[in-house]
């Protein structure tokens, strides 16, 4: 019951992960970069260190959907590992 509400869980927050992810990939294309919303699967790390690198140089600060992204890949990973881990404990 535990791995699959963790299963369930990391899911949710892979699928907000990739959604952010296609949001970066459009916000790189409209600023003339090379992004394409189709390889955020393979990509997803580069758009984002390079989204970063962007906004930080046109307004000083980090863009607002590096934030939740980065937020949601790191609980895709924790719910990912605590599936796993009560899934070998039961």
């Amino acid at each position: 019951m535990l791995v699959t509400v963790f299963a369930l869980l990391g899911l949710i927050c892979l699928f907000g992960t990739f959604s952010y992810g296609a949001r970066i990939a459009n916000e790189l294309r409209s600023r003339g970069l090379s992004a394409h919303p189709l390889l955020i699967r393979f990509m997803i790390f580069r758009y984002m260190s390079v989204y970063r690198r962007v906004t930080i140089e046109e307004t000083g600060e980090v863009g607002p959907l590096y934030g939740p992204c980065s937020t949601f890949g790191t609980l895709t990973l924790v719910f990912t590992l605590a599936a796993i881990a009560s899934g070998l404990a039961t």
